[in-house]
């Protein structure tokens, strides 16, 4: 599923000069707003600092994404999308309805809700793995 998802979306994704590896960190912002710090986006998407600081450099070096300094901290750097970005928008989100449609075609309401539920508790069992990692 994790390829599919790749090759589907380098394709659908090429004429705007977004990755796949863009993508992720671009429906965030779309979807919870901007104004996010780095560090915080690293966080919620569970994704390494480095691999956070790349694609946004990519996402900046598009024009769909600015980084501004935090007025009343400076150490922080919040992310902000761009007019490019938001004049996008639409297409974007099209193109995710599109593949949650593939990707759930002939599932019915009842088995995606059991489905996110197991889910939900795997990504729960993950998340108290890595808080007691983090107590040791």
């Amino acid at each position: 599923m994790f390829r599919s998802t790749g090759s589907f979306m380098k394709k659908e994704l090429e004429s705007y000069n977004i990755g796949k590896g863009q993508f992720l960190f671009f429906m965030y912002l779309l979807k919870n707003g901007d104004g996010i710090s780095q560090e915080n986006l690293s966080e919620e998407l569970n994704i390494d600092k480095g691999t956070t600081a790349r694609a946004l450099n990519v996402l900046i070096n598009n024009n769909y994404v600015i980084k501004k300094v935090d007025t009343k901290d400076h150490r922080i750097n919040r992310i902000y999308l761009t007019d490019k970005a938001r004049k996008i928008e639409k297409e974007i989100e099209k193109l995710n309805i599109k593949w949650e449609e593939i990707m759930t075609y002939g599932i019915s309401e009842e088995e995606l809700k059991v489905f996110e539920n197991v889910l939900d508790k795997m990504l729960n069992n993950l998340h108290n793995v890595k808080l007691k990692e983090e107590v040791k």
